[in-house]
């Protein structure tokens, strides 16, 4: 085989390695910051922290209705579709929409604009008043330049406009919560 050609196809084979391996800037913590961002409806605050190791990504929310916390994490992997059981989400506490109580959500996940995004898609159960129903959430995290800042852009195919979070990083060893 000669040297150009084995060359291209040792790039393309790389290549699919490459773009699922994350940038070391996502690993962190990052508080809500309300005054840019969606109104939170029913939490008065929240932390998102972020550990990608490889392929896989945790996300971590931790939010805060008055002495209220709740604590979740869900691992996506950029390299393949998985199974998340009882999948957490930023949900309006006032909506009656509610997950039942065992459930599993589809969720494929990739970067984006070379490593400064994370697409994370998902499908999952829900339970309204009318029944049971699935929505369908894109959700793209952007990290902002030097890191310092990142947002959250979230689609539902149960609502009409997207919703954007946006958030400060906290410093490294910060163990405030919200």
């Amino acid at each position: 085989m000669n040297g150009p050609l084995l060359k291209f196809l040792l790039a393309c084979a790389t290549f699919p390695l490459a773009a699922s391996i994350a940038n070391p800037e996502w690993n962190g913590r990052w508080r809500f910051d309300p005054d840019r961002s969606s109104a939170l409806d029913g939490w008065t605050n929240m932390d998102i922290a972020i550990e990608a190791n490889g392929s896989k990504v945790s996300i971590t929310h931790d939010m805060r209705w008055r002495s209220t916390r709740v604590t979740k994490t869900n691992v996506v992997n950029t390299r393949r579709t998985v199974k998340i059981p009882d999948f957490f989400r930023i949900e309006a506490r006032h909506m009656a929409v509610y997950a039942p109580k065992s459930f599993e959500a589809t969720v494929s996940s990739e970067w984006l604009d070379a490593g400064g995004a994370l697409r994370v898609e998902a499908e999952f159960p829900v339970e309204i008043s009318q029944g049971d129903a699935t929505i369908r959430m894109y959700s793209e995290y952007r990290l902002g330049e030097g890191g310092e800042t990142l947002t959250l852009i979230e689609l539902r195919s149960s609502r009409n406009n997207p919703l954007v979070y946006r958030f400060k990083r906290l410093p490294e060893g910060d163990t405030s919560r919200p």
